[in-house]
C-alpha cells in the first residue's frame, strides 16, 4: 500500500485561510457596496432636484416681492446688493460651497442691466417676465431663475457644482454613517460566526486527538445539519478504510498461507537436490523444485496484480482500440497451450469492434478467465472446446467465455470468486486468484462477471459485461 502523503498545514494567523476573515472581508465588501448604492442614490436625487432648483426660484420670487414696494433704482440696487452680500457670506461658511458665489442681477423690463453682484458680468439675456433654466453665465453653467415685478426684473443664478466635488462631499458624508454602522453590524456578525464555528472546532479536536490506528466511528456527531453531513462522510471514509485494511490483512494472511506450501517444497527439494547424486532422484528433485518455483512465482504475480487492482483509481485511461484484435492476441498467446491439451479455441463476433478500452484491465480479466477454462475445464478426459463470443447490447459490451468441461457443482458456484478458493474436484493446481482478479478488473470498468452454463449443456460459461466508456 502506498504510504499516505502528509498535506502541509495551512499557515496560521491572519494571513492563513480563514472562514472568519473571509466573513469579515465579505462584510466590508457589502458595506462598501451599500456606500456606493447610497452615493449613487443621493447623486441622482440631487440632480433631479436641481433640474427645477426650487431654492433659486424661491429666492427670485422673494426678492421680487421685496422689490415690488420700491420705486427708486438706488433703493432697488441697495436691496439686491445687500441680499447678495449676505447670501454669499453664508455660502462661505459651507465647505461644499466655498469658492462659489450666487449671482444676483437687477434689470429693468427691457433687460437693461441696473446692478450685478459680480462685477464684469453682462446682463443675462432672458425670455419672458419669469422662468427658470440652466444656462451658461460667464462661461460657467448656472441654475438661473428670474421674476418681474413693477419696473424691475430680478435674476438669481447659482453655479452648478462640479461632479467630482459634489460626489466627493457626498461620499465623505455617507462614509461617516457607514463607518458608524460597521461595528454595529460587524460585532454581532463576528460573535455569530465565532459561536457558529465552535462545533467545528470541537469536531476538529475530536479527530486530532485520535491515534493513527484509531479508525472507530466518531463518538459524538455534531447536531448541526451543516456539520452532521461532514461527520457522517468522515465516518463513511473511516468505514472504507477499515474495510480496506481488513482486506489487506486477509490478503497478507492468505498469501502467507498459500506461499507456505511452495516455499516448503522449494526448501525440501533444494535440500534433496544438494544431497542427491546424479541420477533419477536428482532429476526428479530438480523437476519438483522447478514446479514449486513456478507456482510461487505465479502466485506472487497474481498477488501483485490483485493488490494493484485494489489500489487502482476509480477512473482509468482509455483509448480507442479494437476489442476483437485484443481477444485474438489473448487466444494467440494461449494457442500452444491449447494445442498441447487438444483444445479448440474459437472466437465469434464482428470483424472489428473499435471501442474506448483500458487494455491492461481487459487483458488481465480476459486472460484469467481463459486460463481458468484451459486449466480446469479442458484437457485429457475433460472438455475439448473453449469458445468466445462478443456482442454489444445497448451501451454495454458483452464477452462470453465458455468451455464444455466438467463444470462447477451447484454448491460451489457461490464461492468461485473468493480469494484462494479452489474446488476439491479441481483437475489442476492454481493460485485460486484468477477469477477474483477478473471480477476486480471488470468491476473497475463499471461492469460485472457472472457465472452460467457452458457449451452444449456442459461446462461453465463466464459472462463479462461492462459499459462502453464515454
Amino acid at each position: 500500500m502506498t504510504p499516505p502523503t502528509e498535506t502541509p498545514a495551512p499557515p496560521r494567523g491572519w494571513w492563513g485561510p480563514s472562514l472568519m476573515r473571509r466573513t469579515l472581508l465579505a462584510l466590508l465588501a457589502a458595506m462598501a457596496l451599500v456606500w456606493l448604492v447610497l452615493l449613487g442614490q443621493a447623486a441622482i436625487t440631487h440632480y433631479r432636484a436641481m433640474d427645477t432648483n426650487p431654492g433659486v426660484r424661491q429666492l427670485a420670487q422673494g426678492l421680487a416681492g421685496a422689490l415690488a414696494t420700491l420705486e427708486q433704482p438706488a433703493e432697488a440696487r441697495a436691496l439686491v446688493h445687500g441680499m447678495a452680500h449676505t447670501l454669499n457670506a453664508m455660502r462661505a461658511d459651507v465647505d461644499l460651497l466655498q469658492g462659489t458665489s450666487v449671482l444676483l442681477q437687477l434689470q429693468d423690463r427691457t433687460g437693461q442691466l441696473l446692478h450685478s453682484s459680480t462685477a464684469g458680468v453682462r446682463a443675462v439675456v432672458l425670455a419672458g417676465d419669469a422662468g427658470h433654466a440652466a444656462m451658461d453665465v460667464a462661461g460657467t453653467t448656472h441654475w438661473v431663475a428670474w421674476e418681474s415685478t413693477g419696473p424691475w426684473r430680478v435674476v438669481v443664478a447659482e453655479p452648478r457644482l462640479a461632479d467630482a466635488r459634489l460626489l466627493g462631499f457626498m461620499g465623505e458624508d455617507l462614509a461617516a454613517s457607514v463607518l458608524l454602522a460597521l461595528p454595529l453590524v460587524g460585532l454581532p456578525l463576528w460573535l455569530a460566526v465565532r459561536t457558529g464555528l465552535r462545533p467545528l472546532a470541537r469536531l476538529d479536536a475530536q479527530i486530532a486527538a485520535r491515534s493513527a490506528n484509531d479508525l472507530r466511528p466518531l463518538q459524538h456527531l455534531p447536531p448541526q445539519r451543516e456539520l452532521h453531513g461532514l461527520a457522517q462522510s468522515f465516518d463513511q471514509l473511516l468505514a472504507r478504510l477499515r474495510a480496506h485494511l481488513a482486506r489487506e490483512k486477509a490478503l497478507v494472511h492468505d498469501a502467507a498461507h498459500e506461499l507456505r506450501t511452495p516455499m516448503a517444497v522449494i526448501a525440501t527439494q533444494a535440500h534433496v537436490l544438494a544431497q542427491a547424486p546424479e541420477g533419477p532422484a536428482r532429476a526428479q528433485a530438480s523437476e519438483a523444485l522447478t514446479r514449486a518455483v513456478q507456482r510461487a512465482a505465479h502466485l506472487s504475480e497474481q498477488l501483485l496484480t490483485l493488490a494493484a487492482l485494489e489500489e487502482a483509481p476509480a477512473q482509468h485511461p482509455t483509448a480507442p482500440q479494437d476489442l476483437m484484435a485484443l481477444l485474438q492476441d489473448c487466444l494467440a498467446e494461449r494457442a500452444g497451450w491449447a494445442e498441447g491439451l487438444g483444445v479448440e479455441l474459437s472466437l465469434d463476433g464482428p470483424d472489428t469492434l473499435k471501442l474506448p478500452l483500458d487494455r491492461q484491465l481487459l487483458w488481465s480479466a480476459l486472460g484469467n478467465v481463459l486460463d481458468n477454462a484451459l486449466k480446469h475445464g479442458c484437457g485429457p478426459g475433460a472438455g475439448r472446446e473453449v469458445q468466445l463470443r462478443v456482442r454489444q447490447e445497448g451501451g454495454d459490451v458483452v464477452v462470453w467465455i465458455a468451455d464444455d468441461g466438467p463444470g462447477i457443482a451447484a454448491g460451489e458456484q457461490d464461492r468461485v470468486f473468493e480469494r484462494f478458493w479452489r474446488s476439491p474436484r479441481a483437475r489442476s493446481s492454481g493460485s485460486g486468484l484468477g477469477l477474483t482478479i477478473a471480477q476486480q478488473a471488470i468491476g473497475h470498468l463499471g461492469g460485472q462477471v457472472r457465472l452460467g452454463p457452458g457449451l452444449h449443456g456442459r461446462g461453465v460459461g463466464f459472462t463479462l459485461r461492462w459499459p462502453v466508456a464515454g
